[in-house]
């Protein structure tokens, strides 16, 4: 069977969801007041224009698409600088959406993409204050089809990326590291499918991929940068290996598979 395959990856950019994805709220309008906090949205932005976006603006293989599933109702010049910020990346496509169910509000943005001519498509995670590296599309569209035919076409696969690098973003100091994960990073993790599937990568928790799915994990390539702040969702953790590695070799890796030296990386611009 040839696999003509699509990839669409989906980056929540403040989302406001009901149920119990995002707890302690009392009411959607405390939520929001939350998330759309000038404050926060500022090291947000900073995050995402320092680390993601540079990785979604220089990869390799151009012929992908990335939906940033915004909330609605984000006060508007946020809007607009993120629609200026991306406008020039043709991959990237903004879709809004009002306070829902998360997993029901990703899975309706993701079906709602077309998918015509492909026979299968491959759904990929990231968040925004993460980065994946320059190379990532072009491996998966060659690494996905690959893994699905292991256990048969017509199931969906799982390709996890457990080699990278943890960026911590500490008061006096910035540390970047290299880690092996021992259970899917939630960073790039990406669900090859035949095209008519309705789920996708967000089905379950990056962690309990393996329960669910045939579950390739590639520890090869240094394939991402995930961010350790004060702003995490959850509470970050390694399920791995931290690698011991010289600054100098670090630094080689960042800049052959990011395009950018470690100082880059360690040294954010000012809010």
């Amino acid at each position: 069977m040839e696999i003509r395959n699509q990839v669409v990856g989906l980056i929540r950019f403040s989302f406001a969801t009901i149920g119990s994805f995002y707890p302690g709220f009392d009411t959607i309008e405390d939520m929001e007041a939350f998330l759309f906090d000038a404050d926060r949205l500022k090291r947000r932005f900073r995050l995402f224009e320092s680390y993601c976006l540079p990785s979604l603006a220089n990869q390799t293989d151009p012929d992908f698409c990335v939906i940033l599933l915004v909330g609605a109702n984000m006060p508007g010049p946020w809007k607009t600088r993120l629609r200026e910020l991306t406008a020039s990346i043709a991959a990237v496509r903004i879709v809004e959406a009002r306070p829902q169910h998360h997993y029901a509000g990703i899975k309706r943005t993701l079906n709602a993409h077309p998918s015509d001519g492909f026979t299968h498509r491959t759904t990929f995670r990231l968040d925004d204050d993460d980065a994946v590296d320059n190379d990532f599309v072009a491996r998966l569209k060659r690494l996905a089809p690959l893994a699905a035919r292991v256990g048969g076409a017509q199931h969906a696969t799982v390709i996890a990326h457990n080699l990278g690098f943890y960026l911590e973003l500490r008061e006096d100091q910035t540390l970047v590291y290299p880690t092996c994960e021992r259970t899917p990073l939630s960073v790039g993790a990406a669900l090859i499918a035949p095209a008519p599937y309705l789920e996708n990568i967000y089905k379950v928790d990056h962690r309990q991929l393996p329960q669910y799915f045939n579950t390739y994990c590639d520890t090869r390539h240094y394939s991402y940068v995930r961010t350790i702040h004060p702003d995490n969702k959850a509470n970050p953790h390694r399920t791995g290996l931290k690698l011991e590695m010289p600054n100098a070799e670090i630094d080689a890796i960042l800049r052959q598979n990011f395009g950018r030296k470690l100082g880059e990386f360690k040294h954010l611009p000012p809010l």
